[in-house]
């Protein structure tokens, strides 16, 4: 089985797979020593791959080492798709994980990746399996922090995303305009792609993926786990690399 991790700014996420059947997901506060006890002593893991944006533990990792193979996704690991970042040290490995997820399941299609977390990250993949890149702008928690830090007066409001579009106050003014902004930002990107290229697949995940899916559910997939299942394709590409060289 193998084990995937996405360790992202707030949370850690992993999943458990047998060949490309994901049969566990969870959250995690942190990937140390004591979480892969748990997970060795639930399954049998022989492969493992990390992504991470944030410091990974490396008492952890090594203990993780003594009990399977461990990958670390970076700009050198071997991709199951062609990565036309100019800039590939500089790419997040969430982005290429989403992306390497898109590519396995709309194999042929123009994928649009919209990851809504910390950021919202815009990918693109094309219908020849190649990453082209994207976007990134403030994600809507990043967007009310913003509004408060940077003025004098504007507080720090809670969420409402059902707020009406002209606000009658000024905490609804700030959710009218995070909340909507955000929408129309994402709506007009999808429409500038679907203007672009054919046959285009939209694909939202995230942690604030359910504010966009219904900005048009014929054609946006929601994907919650579409990084995890990015993540164990890569895995399972490079342990077929591995045979391969091994059976050379």
């Amino acid at each position: 089985m193998n084990l995937v991790i996405d360790i992202g700014n707030t949370r850690v996420k992993y999943g458990v797979f047998d060949n490309y059947n994901l049969v566990k997901t969870g959250i995690a506060e942190k990937a140390d020593i004591s979480f892969f006890r748990m997970i060795f002593q639930k399954f049998k893991i022989k492969a493992i791959i990390f992504s991470s944006v944030a410091h990974v533990n490396k008492s952890a990792l090594a203990f993780a080492e003594k009990y399977c193979c461990v990958h670390y996704l970076n700009h050198h690991t071997p991709l199951p798709l062609k990565n036309k970042y100019r800039t590939p040290q500089t790419l997040g490995t969430d982005r290429l994980a989403n992306a390497a997820g898109a590519a396995w399941l709309f194999k042929g299609r123009n994928c649009l990746v919209i990851d809504a977390g910390t950021c919202i990250k815009y990918d693109f993949v094309s219908e020849k399996g190649h990453y082209m890149g994207g976007a990134i702008s403030p994600g809507v928690a990043m967007r009310y922090q913003a509004l408060h830090h940077f003025t004098k007066r504007l507080p720090l409001v809670k969420p409402d995303i059902s707020v009406p579009l002209t606000g009658n106050t000024t905490d609804s003014s700030i959710n009218s305009g995070v909340i909507h902004g955000a929408k129309a930002e994402v709506k007009q990107i999808i429409a500038q792609y679907k203007s672009q290229y054919k046959r285009l697949k939209t694909v939202v995940t995230g942690g604030d993926a359910s504010l966009f899916v219904n900005i048009a559910k014929s054609y946006i997939f929601a994907a919650p786990d579409l990084t995890l299942t990015g993540l164990n394709h890569i895995l399972n590409y490079n342990k077929s690399v591995t045979d391969k060289k091994v059976n050379a």
